[in-house]
This record gives structure tokens, C-alpha cells and sequence, in this order.
């Protein structure tokens, strides 16, 4: 049986690279790669020999087959720019291919951006919502927003330093006093971090440079501006979930000005409305 291994890498500092993962990319015969330019820098480092091929979101359906081939009879190194592959990166499409009969996916775990911030997040991070980088719709926005509301947790996402300044105004626009945690470069030369609201948030980062990771503190403010598009998304939303009407309608009214009685009519009345229309 051969192995796949889905490796981390580091998202900055080529010092938290494991010794598990420099053995594992020295024994395996191919390395896919997000960037190849990119590994090769990491293999320089360790001095590893090992072949590499790119495997990314513009490749991903024409390598697929020929990584399946590979591993027929040979191991194989799947590696991200930074990080572990899969997460808000490329390599889900390879795993879904693979035949777990005849190939063992191994694990070899790493650098997280998202476990880093959430370790140094001043506010309970147990539990927690990770939408990979932050929605660019306003609509979806909306949705995340109100799905965050309802959970009750923190947000956890990433932005460029093109979008941050975007992200932030609509945040201010919707939950100015919330609490939030960013962090820019993390593991990097120029690393550093802001804890504060929303609005002091936007006003601070007035010339974003870098790659940022942003954490949204469970959103407790009132959120009437929410129309009546987004709440029946996120009804249809919670539906699809599992929840019963009457908890749904006690979600809604957490996160509107709504009463628990009118948001239980709202729900029955757009159940009723969908059947009807079938």
C-alpha cells in the first residue's frame, strides 16, 4: 500500500518546519506542490533532494490523474505554499480522488495560522467558526455574520492587505463595538498584533502591509440592519442544520429586535410558503 502524506509546512519562519515533516519530504519519491518556485526554497533549506511537481487550483484536475498514477506504486508528498494543504488551500481534490483500499492517507501536522491566532486571542476560542479568507459578496458577509451571531463564537479569517480596509468598513457598518484580534505576518520578520473594537481597528490600520488573520469575538450587539433576504437565508440555513422551528425562531430573536413569537411565524410562515410553492 503506498502513502500519501499531506504535509504542513511553515506560513513564515522556516525554523518551525518539524523534523518529521524534513524526514518525511527526504524519504517520499515526488513532492506536489502549491508553487514549486516556493517549495524549493523550503528544500534548499533542509537540503532535500527530492523531485517536486506543482499541483494547484489552475492544475489540480489535469495532475490529478497523473499523481493517481504515482501512487500506485509510490509515495507521495503533498505540500501548500504555507500550512497544511486542504486548509484554504489546494489538495482536497486529490484526496476525494484517492482509493483508501490501496492508498493511506498519513497526517503530518504543522504551522497553522488559524491555531496560532487563536492561541493568542484574548477571549475564549474552545469553540469556533473558520471561513477560510473573508467572503468578498456583501451578501455572503451578511450570512457570516448572522451565522456567527447565532453560534455564538468567535470568527476566525483571512484577508490581503488589498481587502482589509473593505472588510473592515463593512464590519463598522454592521457591529462597530464588537471586539476583534488581528494579527499581520504572523511568524514573520515584521509580525504584530491589535486587539480592540472594530471601529479602532479600522482607524489603526490606515496603510495595511502583509498577510492578515482576523478573530471576531462572539458578536453579542443588536443587528436590526439585517434584511429580510439575509434572515431567510440563514433560516433556510439553519433548517438544512437540524433544528426545530421553535429553536430557530429563539436564534433569530437573539440577533434581531424581533420577539420569539414573531420569529416563530416568520419560520412556520416561509415553511408553509415553500411547500405550497411545490
Amino acid at each position: 500500500m503506498s502513502i500519501l502524506y499531506i504535509v504542513a509546512t511553515p506560513i513564515g519562519n522556516l525554523q518551525d518546519t518539524s523534523s518529521r515533516a524534513v524526514e518525511t519530504l527526504q524519504s517520499v519519491d515526488l513532492i506536489a506542490s502549491e508553487d514549486t518556485r516556493v517549495t524549493r526554497k523550503l528544500l534548499s533549506h533542509y537540503d532535500i533532494k527530492t523531485r517536486t511537481i506543482s499541483f494547484n487550483r489552475i492544475n489540480a484536475k489535469q495532475r490529478t490523474p497523473i499523481l493517481l498514477k504515482h501512487l500506485e506504486s509510490k509515495d507521495l508528498a503533498l505540500t501548500s505554499d504555507a500550512g497544511t494543504p486542504g486548509i484554504s488551500d489546494p489538495g482536497h481534490e486529490l484526496i476525494a480522488a484517492i482509493d483508501q483500499t490501496m492508498t493511506q492517507v498519513i497526517p503530518i501536522p504543522g504551522p497553522s495560522a488559524v491555531t496560532a491566532i487563536l492561541s493568542a486571542a484574548p477571549f475564549p476560542t474552545d469553540r469556533f467558526y473558520f471561513t477560510g479568507f473573508a467572503p468578498r459578496k456583501k451578501v455572503e458577509l451578511d450570512q457570516l455574520i448572522n451565522t456567527g451571531s447565532v453560534l455564538s463564537v468567535p470568527i476566525v479569517m483571512f484577508e490581503s492587505p488589498k481587502r482589509v480596509i473593505g472588510l473592515l468598513s463593512y464590519l463598522e457598518n454592521k457591529i462597530p463595538n464588537t471586539k476583534i484580534f488581528i494579527m499581520r505576518e504572523i511568524t514573520k520578520r515584521f509580525e504584530d498584533s491589535f486587539y480592540g473594537t472594530v471601529t479602532e481597528a479600522k482607524n489603526h490600520f490606515l496603510e495595511p502591509r502583509g498577510e492578515f488573520t482576523i478573530v471576531l469575538a462572539p458578536i453579542l450587539e443588536s443587528h436590526s440592519t439585517f434584511d429580510l433576504q439575509g434572515l431567510e437565508r440563514l433560516v433556510h440555513s439553519l433548517e438544512d442544520s437540524g433544528l426545530k422551528p421553535r429553536d430557530i425562531a429563539k436564534s433569530i430573536s437573539s440577533i434581531t429586535q424581533m420577539s420569539n413569537s414573531e420569529a416563530y411565524k416568520m419560520v412556520v410562515e416561509g415553511r408553509s410558503a415553500v411547500r405550497d410553492d411545490h
